[in-house]
C-alpha cells in the first residue's frame, strides 16, 4: 500500500509536468495528438527516473536497465495511445468536452494501467 501511495504522489508530480506541457501546447493551438505525445514524454522521463530511484527500489525482473527502460517506455507508449483515444472520444467523437478536461479523465484511467503493468511485469 505504501508503494502505491508513493507512486500516486510521483504520478501527481509527473502528471503536472505532462499536463503543463500539454496545456501550453493546446493553448498555442497545437494538435491535441502532438500535445499529448510531447507532454506525456516529458512526464514519462520524469516519472521513470524518480520512480526507479525512490519507488521501485528492489530491482527489476528484467536482465538489464536497457530492458527495464524499454519495458517502461512500451507500457507508457500504450498508455499514451489510451490517452489519445480517450481524448478523441470525449472531445471529438462522442462529446464536445474541452480537451483540457478530457485529458484529466484520460490521465486518471491510464494511471492504473501504468502502475499495475510496471509493478507486475517490470519491478518486484
Amino acid at each position: 500500500m505504501k508503494q502505491i501511495r508513493h507512486f500516486l504522489l510521483l504520478g501527481v508530480f509527473s502528471t503536472a509536468v505532462d499536463y503543463v506541457v500539454y496545456s501550453l501546447l493546446i493553448l498555442l493551438s497545437f494538435n491535441y495528438v502532438i500535445a499529448i505525445i510531447v507532454g506525456y514524454s516529458f512526464g514519462l522521463l520524469f516519472n521513470y527516473h524518480i520512480g526507479r530511484k525512490y519507488i521501485f527500489t528492489k530491482g527489476t525482473k528484467l536482465k538489464s536497465t536497457h530492458h527495464e527502460f524499454f519495458s517502461v517506455v512500451g507500457i507508457a507508449f500504450i498508455g499514451m495511445v489510451l490517452n489519445i483515444l480517450v481524448v478523441k472520444l470525449l472531445s471529438y467523437m462522442l462529446f464536445s468536452l474541452n480537451p483540457l478536461y478530457s485529458r484529466i479523465i484520460a490521465i486518471g484511467i491510464v494511471f492504473f494501467w501504468n502502475y499495475f503493468l510496471r509493478k507486475f511485469f517490470v519491478y518486484h
